[in-house]
């Protein structure tokens, strides 16, 4: 889904407009590649700082570009992983998942979670722990 940010874009926006997409796109590359979403909520400002745009670019890089803001993204990445954790890790304690993955309440982790699957960490866990995939 987001590795192809670096191929994205020829689109019709100027030259210098399309240099900072390519760069942001690079470097969220590799902010994902790293893992670096699983830490706890970073502001947009730091963020966009570690990639050397303003924030202003990045925000308007994940809306016009990508069609989500950033925080979406991020949280998407975050479930994405936890997920995977709870399949390869199936007996790990849901707390240390929602943690690993740079979410802290338990709470907010089961709510976001079953809004992106439609079903709960839990549920999840236990169809890992029998060997079957939830649909």
């Amino acid at each position: 889904m987001i590795e192809l940010l670096v191929h994205f874009y020829s689109g019709n926006s100027e030259p210098s407009q399309r240099m900072v997409n390519q760069r942001i796109a690079r470097k969220f590359n590799l902010w994902v590649a790293e893992k670096k979403f699983c830490r706890p909520d970073a502001p947009l400002a730091s963020i966009a700082e570690e990639f050397g745009v303003s924030e202003e670019e990045l925000s308007y890089f994940f809306s016009t570009v990508v069609g989500s803001r950033f925080s979406t993204v991020r949280k998407r990445l975050r479930l994405e992983e936890a997920r995977r954790l709870i399949n390869e890790n199936p007996w790990m304690k849901l707390i240390l998942v929602a943690n690993r993955v740079g979410i802290m309440d338990k709470c907010n982790f089961r709510r976001q979670f079953k809004e992106m699957y439609g079903y709960t960490p839990s549920e999840w866990q236990r169809e890992c722990q029998r060997g079957r995939e939830v649909k």
